[in-house]
């Protein structure tokens, strides 16, 4: 006869599947953890380039730091027409219409992230390269306009706006 051993036994305790839960969870909390630490780091240094950037556009550092404030008045700047900021503020009632609404609001989205950092990246005196990078890589585009001496303000010199024009 062959033996294929003991079915009864059991091979692994539940007491050690917790015990393998309980660690990989407690890794992935430290993880989550460290991220959270690197992503409120990575927003201090964002929200310090941004104040910087207001005071070389001679405008108070700490207005910056007010969420659609620091918008309306970086837009003012710029050169851009304000009534933007309500298409952005209100507009998301009409990414509520089925399929349609949410392709106009991100159509209009998408143009006003190119209108306003175009705008920013000329007034600083930059290339429509640099405008591009702002886009994409908004952070670090901004740091470099916030720290760097090199790029001063320069002033208004919006981007030629097709749908409010000034």
């Amino acid at each position: 006869m062959y033996s294929y051993g003991n079915y009864g036994t059991t091979y692994g305790t539940t007491q050690a599947a917790g015990e393998a839960a309980g660690g990989i969870l407690a890794g992935l909390g430290i993880m989550m953890v460290f991220f959270y630490i690197i992503m409120i780091a990575f927003a201090v240094v964002c929200l310090v380039a941004k104040y910087k950037m207001f005071k070389k556009m001679g405008i108070d550092g700490w207005k910056s730091l007010i969420p659609m404030v620091n918008d309306y008045l970086q837009m003012e700047a710029t050169g851009v027409n304000q009534k933007w900021l309500l298409v952005v503020t209100f507009g998301a009632a009409i990414a509520a219409i089925p399929v349609l609404g949410w392709l106009a609001y991100s159509a209009a989205m998408i143009y006003y992230a190119i209108l306003v950092n175009v705008s920013l990246a000329k007034s600083f005196g930059k290339s429509t390269g640099f405008a591009v990078g702002l886009i994409l890589l908004a952070p670090i585009f901004l740091c470099i306009l916030g720290f760097s001496k090199d790029a001063k303000f320069q002033g208004k010199d919006p981007m030629k706006d097709i749908i409010f024009k000034k």
